[in-house]
């Protein structure tokens, strides 16, 4: 893994500098996972740090917050910003990270065109989580802290679907952290278990409804596309249109900027589709930034939705149609 000796470098210089932890918007498991456990690593080392969060928590994240606290749309102040699970720095908004930070990235997404610019990046894109990647720095670090593993293993379990979308080393790492520390799995099926409230639970079906509501069906070959637009949650509604026979669902919303979500059935990530890829052909499209994984992907931006729509059918369609 590249970048790891330079790490450890710079940390064991680092005792008088303060860092912040950054997770993307919306931060999920394995971000905000991530960015827990490198903290307590942090702590471990008397290195004063703090955790900060763009815009919100998703509801699947929300229970790791009882191992440490975090901070919604911090200033940044300290000397050092560590970023998790994004390189891409759209996905930080509205946090503004100052000229002459010293900018670290830990990441497991492709490197992008126009990444962010850091003084060390550690990225793989061959691991299906950044959870996993900060669980081979500790091993090189020699740090091995119960609680930053269960943390770490809501980030692996959530990223790859339940292991659906895991890999050879991904299993590795879990049986490595499951070898290390008498964890049970269900306790941490129980920590990313979504956190739940009847406004918001009221307000998810509704949106998914407006989402069946608004759906149009492409053809590609014996494939179907469904794509629609509501005002949030995007990500549920492609799950649900997946769930209710699509092989692609993509979704878009204008509700302050654009946000897209686009989701894929196994087979066809396996045949090659990769949405990931696409998405940060739509970031250009939209004024913003996308990415992800070959199943599961997004992109955020500030207009243009319907092209970005049009050209995402596009591509899908193509795609298909080549099967």
């Amino acid at each position: 893994m590249r970048g790891k000796l330079k790490l450890r470098r710079f940390l064991d210089g680092s005792k008088d500098r303060s860092f912040l932890l950054l997770c993307h918007h919306n931060a999920d498991p394995d971000s905000l996972g991530s960015a827990i456990a490198f903290s307590r690593y942090l702590t471990s080392r008397g290195i004063k740090n703090r955790i900060g969060v763009s815009q919100s928590i998703s509801s699947y994240a929300k229970r790791l917050l009882q191992f440490a606290e975090v901070e919604i749309n911090p200033d940044v102040r300290e000397d050092v910003v560590v970023i998790f699970d994004t390189s891409s720095i759209e996905q930080l908004e509205p946090i503004e990270i100052p000229h002459g930070k010293f900018v670290i990235v830990i990441d497991h997404h492709a490197e992008k065109k126009k990444p962010i610019r850091a003084n060390i990046t550690i990225i793989d894109s061959s691991r299906t989580s950044t959870a996993e990647i900060v669980w081979e720095l500790f091993k090189y670090f020699g740090f091995y802290d119960e609680m930053s593993a269960k943390a770490l293993l809501a980030g692996i379990v959530t990223d790859t679907a339940n292991f659906r979308f895991a890999n050879s080393m991904t299993f590795k790492a879990t049986g490595e952290i499951l070898e290390r520390f008498d964890i049970q799995m269900g306790e941490i099926y129980s920590l990313v278990s979504p956190v739940s409230d009847e406004n918001i639970d009221s307000a998810k079906r509704m949106a998914v409804l407006k989402a069946c509501q608004r759906m149009e069906l492409k053809k590609a070959g014996r494939y179907i596309i469904a794509v629609s637009k509501v005002s949030t949650y995007e990500s549920l509604a492609c799950k649900t249109f997946l769930q209710l026979g699509a092989d692609v669902a993509i979704v878009g919303s204008e509700k302050k900027g654009v946000r897209i979500s686009a989701r894929a059935r196994e087979n066809l990530v396996k045949k090659g589709l990769h949405l990931g890829r696409i998405m940060e052909m739509v970031g250009p499209i939209i004024d913003g930034s996308g990415g992800g994984h070959a199943g599961a992907a997004g992109a955020n931006g500030k207009s243009n939705l319907d092209d970005a729509l049009k050209f995402l059918i596009k591509e899908v369609e193509k795609f298909l149609r080549g099967i």
